[in-house]
């Protein structure tokens, strides 16, 4: 890897909350020819360059479709990389012109986002949805096609960790400096320090504390700045800073920590106590859920031809699993026993807030999808 892109990862890393754009259009990864597979992914920066990483010693088609410089799961579940984005890309990047099959491959996180048959039936590619990971494309590949349990299910181990945990900190960590250059410009140092300790220790640990975390992780953010300034010989005044400093940015970095991690919904979307419904009488085994799923909640019943929702209580909420069935077996139930139907779901996308109010213009008909989302 070139000292440019060791660069470009570490800032976009660090700076991820903001968009990163790149060119799209057709990427040559390789010595691609006519029969050589077809990916597709968003104009994310650090996504295409990371992709196009993955695939040394493969040769392929790269589609960057538009999706406003922001990585494919937030861009997909936020409206930002849809059907009309994917069949743009097909038909304007001349991808046609270079192969004779009409096979693409989309990112599984997309699956949010873009409706594969609607893909199908617009521009006439069939897509599949690959692994979650770029790294797992070439044993992907190589098993033509097939995915197993590894591949389709989200993991957050230490490196993910520590990359949210640095998206959070740099951002947080520049505003910590400019309040201390008002208070104390001494302080900088220390509470730069103590807002990465925090971050770090946060996306290491939080999520795996249990219910009981709250005194735990309220005491810690009260006694680790406390000791740290104490060994320090500081001031009173700099044990108060190092507290409030540690509160805030607890606060910040627990106030939606489970919108920031693939393995939780987010708590305070509305949709944090929807509850996925299975219709087992409308389901004929196509298994797209099976395929798009990130926590893997359905397994396949190749007997009987259907799926069964044997793991709902990993379910986050997504809704890829309702956006790619083609039967509707799949909807969502409110804790007040509304249904939410699955057009809604496929056409109202989350905004900033987690509310389902972005329109992509889906071509269903939904009578008032907004009112019967927020009665």
């Amino acid at each position: 890897m070139s000292a440019r892109d060791t660069t470009l990862d570490v800032v976009q890393t660090a700076l991820r909350l903001l968009p990163w754009p790149t060119e799209p259009g057709l990427r040559r990864v390789g010595d691609p020819g006519p029969e050589s597979p077809v990916l597709i992914t968003g104009n994310y920066d650090l996504t295409v360059r990371r992709l196009i990483r993955s695939l040394a010693g493969i040769d392929a088609w790269l589609v960057v479709a538009p999706s406003q410089g922001i990585n494919v799961w937030c861009a997909a579940a936020g409206g930002l990389l849809t059907s009309n984005q994917v069949v743009t890309a097909l038909k304007t990047c001349g991808i046609a012109e270079h192969v004779r099959h009409r096979r693409a491959i989309l990112p599984q996180l997309a699956a949010t986002g873009v409706i594969a048959t609607e893909v199908s039936r617009r521009c006439g590619w069939k897509l599949r949805f690959g692994p979650v990971y770029a790294d797992d494309i070439p044993r992907y590949l190589a098993a033509n096609g097939r995915k197993d349990d590894s591949m389709r299910r989200v993991r957050f181990e230490a490196r993910e960790r520590i990359e949210m945990a640095t998206a959070w900190a740099a951002p947080t960590s520049l505003v910590a400096a400019v309040v201390m250059w008002f208070v104390q410009v001494s302080w900088i140092l220390s509470a730069i320090a103590l807002v990465w300790l925090m971050s770090i220790g946060v996306f290491l640990v939080f999520d795996r504390l249990g219910r009981g975390r709250w005194p735990l992780v309220w005491a810690a953010s009260a006694v680790a700045p406390v000791a740290c300034v104490l060994i320090a010989g500081g001031s009173t005044a700099a044990v108060v800073a190092a507290v409030v400093c540690a509160t805030l940015t607890l606060a910040v970095l627990t106030f939606d920590f489970a919108g920031s991690t693939p393995t939780e919904g987010g708590s305070h979307f509305e949709s944090k106590d929807w509850a996925i419904t299975l219709d087992t009488d409308r389901c004929v085994g196509v298994y797209s859920c099976w395929a798009v799923c990130p926590e893997a909640c359905f397994e396949r019943r190749e007997d009987l031809r259907k799926v069964e929702l044997l793991h709902d209580d990993r379910c986050i909420k997504c809704g890829a699993c309702v956006v790619q069935c083609p039967q509707d077996a799949l909807y969502f139930a409110t804790d007040d026993g509304r249904r939410i139907e699955p057009e809604t779901i496929r056409r109202y996308k989350l905004n900033l807030l987690g509310s389902r109010a972005v329109d992509t213009g889906g071509s269903g008909a939904l009578g008032e999808p907004r009112e019967a989302l927020h009665k």
